[in-house]
């Protein structure tokens, strides 16, 4: 029985010698690339980001005024409502569940539009470096690309990271901004 179950091994194991490609390291070409440090090197990349802080900013301090106002508002109340009646008290109470109420509405719509902006710039820039990637693949005859963060790459030689080459193409093909 052991003879036929080493018999049996020895088949399988040869038939899977066949069938495999040889694994033979030297004969692959591997590169890898980081998308962040694309995105935050090349001048669509940092193009792309100033746009995005300016608005961000401006969208903030309209959050802030907003806030601001109904800091006061409360401290105001705090200080006055001894001197107040129920029914003004009452309508001073909901005035300010509301101010909350638009402020968390505001706080809301701004992180969402902010979320949409941030695709909206990044998404084409993206679909841009993924073509460069796949010509450089294709015209340097790489086996295979990875992207750093996402890749699950662990260790790579810097020889092969092709993130200033991305970056290089990128800043050739994106909008031109001196």
């Amino acid at each position: 029985m052991k003879k036929f179950l080493a018999s049996v091994a020895v088949v399988f194991g040869l038939l899977a010698s066949v069938a495999l490609p040889p694994a033979h390291g030297a004969d692959v070409k591997i590169g890898y690339f980081d998308l962040q440090a694309v995105l935050d090197q090349s001048r669509w990349g940092k193009q792309a980001k100033e746009e995005f802080q300016a608005k961000k900013a401006e969208m903030e301090s309209e959050v802030e005024e907003k806030s601001d106002a109904f800091q006061k508002a409360r401290e105001s109340f705090e200080k006055q409502q001894a001197m107040l009646d129920d029914e003004a008290k009452r309508k001073k109470v909901t005035e300010l569940r509301q101010m909350q109420s638009e402020g968390e509405k505001l706080l809301m719509q701004t992180n969402t539009e902010l979320n949409r902006l941030s695709q909206k710039l990044t998404a084409p820039i993206i679909d841009k470096i993924i073509e460069i990637v796949q010509k450089m693949g294709k015209d340097q005859k790489y086996d295979y690309i990875f992207e750093v963060q996402k890749g699950g790459l662990v260790y790579a030689t810097e020889k092969t990271d092709l993130t200033k080459a991305v970056i290089n193409e990128l800043d050739k093909a994106g909008p031109a901004k001196p």
